[in-house]
């Protein structure tokens, strides 16, 4: 099976390579940047939270969409904002009865997705920073996610061999609602300035993330949703952990959910590297979903309030006190 990864930036490289790790034939379209600087030295490293830690050949990278109209699949990763833009080359290139699986956060960009082709929803439920001369790090814990399709074994076993877990679901939509609701603290993270696993151990933060999560769980069950586990908590059970006091926090954390020390979210990078964010997809995704709905949502609201601002200044951090103000 030929797999083209469409928008190969941190997730974009860590799943060709491991892709390519597990026997596929894989080709990385990216900027040219990435070509010549992180990956220069024509390989890859792929490391992890766990201890992983291998190096493979880059696979073929190029700036150039035409190698579309030979794929067999294409992986879609680039950010919810690059959605358009991408859907207008594919539709350019592509084959349009070749399968189109969609890896963007949150509740939204798939209706920025204009093709004919096949789409295939997922999710990639774990956090992949760029550290580079070719390496990557998978910071948390999580699996890959996606609605039933006819490329799921062959997937399955690829991706295996990096001790990535693929899963196809049949009730997709929950699980997408049950991943928004542990990205909700993407903002949290990005405004505090800190690592996540420091930012989850501050308990000021962690009020503000289980009321975000709380106003996500009134939607859900209106929508009529059985949110599934994707930590070692069910979800709604999720909101009134993270309120315990900081010592019991770590101790029931380190059972739930492993990170990284050094992990941040994909949010952070954004901000630090002045780029808009996703912000939109995520916690403004729950406040369109409240809207909708008649569920009142001041918490998502004031985080999108706060990234927007964000957007258009220099990174620096952003007090609990100073986001709670904004609700309470």
């Amino acid at each position: 099976m030929k797999v083209v990864v469409l928008g190969a930036g941190a997730i974009g490289c860590y799943l060709g390579a491991a892709l390519s790790l597990g026997g596929l034939d894989v080709t990385l379209i990216g900027r040219g940047s990435l070509k010549d600087g992180t990956l220069a030295s024509g390989k890859m490293q792929l490391t992890d939270y766990t201890g992983l830690d291998t190096t493979i050949p880059t696979p073929e990278f190029t700036s150039a969409p035409d190698v579309l109209a030979s794929a067999d699949l294409i992986l879609l990763t680039t950010k919810c904002l690059g959605v358009e833009a991408a859907g207008q080359q594919i539709a350019e290139f592509a084959n349009p009865t070749t399968p189109v699986m969609t890896f963007q956060n949150g509740i939204g960009s798939e209706e920025l997705l204009n093709i004919s082709n096949p789409v295939i929803p997922a999710i990639v439920g774990f956090n992949v920073a760029p550290m580079g001369e070719g390496r990557f790090h998978r910071g948390t814990e999580g699996h890959i996610h996606c609605t039933p399709c006819q490329q799921a074994a062959a997937l399955t076993l690829a991706f295996a061999k990096s001790g990535i877990k693929f899963i196809a679901e049949e009730d997709f939509e929950a699980v997408r609602w049950a991943k928004l609701q542990l990205n909700l603290n993407n903002a949290i993270n990005a405004l505090s300035n800190m690592p996540l696993k420091a930012e989850l151990e501050t308990r000021a933060y962690r009020l503000i993330l289980s009321r975000a999560m709380q106003e996500l769980l009134h939607i859900t069950k209106r929508k009529g949703l059985n949110l599934p586990k994707l930590t070692k908590l069910p979800a709604p059970l999720l909101p009134f952990l993270i309120r315990v006091p900081d010592f019991l926090f770590k101790r029931l954390a380190s059972q739930m959910l492993a990170i990284d020390p050094a992990a941040r979210s994909s949010m952070w990078e954004d901000l630090n590297n002045g780029r808009k964010t996703e912000i939109d997809f995520l916690n403004g995704a729950v406040s369109r979903a409240g809207k909708e709905s008649g569920i009142a949502t001041p918490v998502n609201d004031a985080l999108v309030t706060l990234i927007k601002q964000a957007e258009d200044q220099p990174l620096k951090s952003v007090s609990a006190q100073t986001i709670q103000a904004l609700f309470n």
